[in-house]
């Protein structure tokens, strides 16, 4: 049986966001991550929902498969919007039950606040999805490298980076493995109480944290195989950008930049 790929795994797919140079990708996220907050509650906020759609688009996002992955996170989702909308000391402007009410202007910052994390969530699958873990490694260690020049250890950075980044999508893989073969003997997540449930997600975890452990130890028996020594290696030079890049990286900081601007200004 196939397994479905995990989430935020990269897809091998020549699309026009795979096309762009990591580097732009990571500094147009982090710029997004900042403007998105600094966004405050406006109409212009549904600029950020035009530029997920299109960015997604960009990606050629498998949207249904990702939205299944982001389940878990729906729970985080409605929390977050039912403690910003409910109010339980009667200032609510809409009453249900006795001091219980609804905050219209609370509920409106959970939408937003809810909003912030679709958005980023989503540009982050984006990105995660149109590039290859070397390539976001390679990238990262392209951006820290002026910090060398503190004795900052950018190499083993990037090396503890890309390892994380090989690493994600192998551990969901054997986590949805073990889970198949848990519910192949019979094991029910879905039903029981709290104990009962604990105790079926244990027969998960439990192999999956071994299996962790298995792996890290053959990884350092393989780097010590390999002499490897931190701090002694060699910073990657990546070719400077392209004039599509640049392009690429100026409007996307204009546009980082505009949308918050014009909340401020609404």
């Amino acid at each position: 049986m196939r397994l479905a790929n995990p989430l935020g795994a990269f897809v091998a797919r020549d699309t026009p966001l795979a096309r762009i140079d990591a580097r732009v990708k990571i500094a147009l996220l982090l710029a997004a991550a900042i403007a998105v907050f600094a966004t405050g509650i406006s109409w212009a906020f549904l600029a950020w929902i035009v530029v997920l759609v299109l960015v997604c688009r960009t990606a050629r996002l498998d949207v249904a498969s990702h939205a299944r992955s982001l389940l878990p996170v729906a729970f985080i989702l409605a929390f977050t919007l039912a403690a910003n909308a409910l109010a339980l000391d009667g200032h609510g402007d809409i009453a249900l039950v006795g001091p219980v009410g609804i905050d219209t202007a609370g509920g409106l910052r959970g939408v937003v606040a809810v909003a912030r994390i679709v958005v980023l969530l989503g540009l982050a699958l984006s990105v995660s999805a149109s590039t290859t873990p070397p390539q976001l490694a390679d990238a990262c260690v392209s951006l820290l490298s002026p910090l060398a020049r503190f004795k900052v250890p950018v190499a083993d950075i990037g090396l503890m980076l890309s390892l994380a980044l090989r690493f994600i999508p192998i551990v969901s893989e054997e986590f949805s493995r073990i889970q198949l073969a848990q519910r192949s003997r019979g094991v029910d997540f879905e039903r029981g109480g709290i104990v009962a449930r604990v105790s079926s997600w244990a027969s998960v975890l439990t192999p999956l944290v071994v299996s962790l452990f298995r792996r890290a130890e053959r990884l350092g028996e393989s780097m010590e195989a390999r002499c490897y020594a931190g701090g002694d290696g060699a910073l990657i030079t990546l070719p400077p950008l392209t004039c599509r890049d640049r392009v690429v990286l100026v409007v996307g900081v204009l546009v980082a930049a505009a949308i918050p601007f014009a909340a401020w200004l609404v």
